[in-house]
């Protein structure tokens, strides 16, 4: 059951070029999905406590002090959606995301490896077509001319190429979670997602 996945994954595990390409990509990816989760929410919180901070100056002094900044809130609202889309794309590689194992675990190891296979399989055609979906929805704002609403210079398909770029970072990761069951023996498929997640949870890179 689901051989036909499994084998080019089984033959690139026993390719060094493959594994050395693999790595590297691992790593690029990674860091530019915890870097821009991690700046975007950085930068959206700045924005916002800045533009609370300028409110309350001008209500607190309104013959003297005129400051809003008439763009922190789009801009703050963009800052912690590409946070939260590359976070999530970086979930998929900490294992963090929420999982019930119960059910697998009463399955014989063959039949629990098949289905684990088949849920990130699932899982990598739904993020794909989401990549998809997120380059339609760039590409169609750029035909229409669409700008944002704050800084109208600015074309709006720039702030959403967010969804195209976390989509594929999740999808790149469920075909490595795919990867990485195929070639592992079927009794050891359910103990090492949990230890996984446990692992995941409490390590930091």
């Amino acid at each position: 059951m689901f051989s036909w996945i499994t084998k080019p994954f089984v033959w690139a595990h026993h390719n060094p070029r493959i594994l050395k390409i693999f790595a590297i990509l691992d790593k690029i990816i990674a860091s530019i999905n915890k870097n821009i989760a991690v700046i975007g929410l950085g930068v959206g919180v700045l924005i916002t406590a800045l533009n609370v901070f300028c409110r309350y100056l001008t209500g607190l002094f309104p013959d003297f002090i005129h400051l809003s900044l008439t763009w922190a809130e789009e801009i703050a609202r963009y800052c912690f959606l590409w946070s939260a889309l590359f976070g999530a794309a970086y979930g998929f590689r900490k294992g963090v995301h929420i999982s019930v194992t119960m059910l697998l675990e009463r399955f014989p190891p063959p039949y629990a490896k098949a289905c684990v296979l088949g849920i990130h399989t699932l899982n990598a055609i739904f993020l794909a077509f989401m990549t998809y979906a997120g380059v339609m929805v760039c590409y169609d704002n750029y035909i229409l001319g669409y700008m944002s609403e704050a800084l109208h210079n600015v074309p709006l398909w720039i702030f959403l190429l967010c969804l195209p770029l976390a989509f594929f970072g999740a999808t790149y990761r469920s075909i490595e979670k795919i990867y990485e069951v195929s070639w592992m023996e079927a009794d050891k498929v359910i103990k090492n997602a949990e230890n996984e997640m446990i692992h995941d949870s409490v390590t930091k890179d």
